[in-house]
């Protein structure tokens, strides 16, 4: 009998509910399997980011993406660094972390708690 167990991977895309401070967002992640990671559709209407993920365990996985935040005009308005820990389910995912709120002149605007359960896609 085989008793290796194989890694799971993220890689694939995610439908994300996500929970920031009490207030519930919905986006759509990506990530390739060698170690990119992208927010396709943001949480906030325009906003998109890339950053790359990192297997812990056999069902652990930590990422980091920075999200890029525009106005209505396309201009910077702001961006995200947002780090997350995660843990595999089959097909889901469940994660928990803090993000950094920057303006667009890099001045730190808050800190704030985020987690989020993610479907595949």
């Amino acid at each position: 009998m085989d008793r290796t167990r194989t890694t799971a991977t993220p890689a694939g895309t995610w439908s994300e509910h996500l929970v920031v401070e009490g207030r519930s967002y919905a986006s759509t992640l990506r990530f390739t399997a060698n170690g990119r990671a992208m927010i396709l559709a943001g949480p906030r209407p325009g906003s998109v980011g890339a950053g790359y993920w990192h297997s812990t365990g056999p069902d652990t996985f930590t990422f980091r993406i920075v999200e890029l935040e525009f106005d209505a005009d396309g201009v910077l308005t702001g961006w995200v660094d947002i780090d997350q820990a995660a843990v595999l389910h089959g097909d889901t995912f469940t994660c928990h972390g803090v993000s950094h709120v920057y303006d667009a002149q890099d001045r730190l605007l808050a800190t704030v708690h985020a987690e989020g359960t993610s479907t595949r896609a």
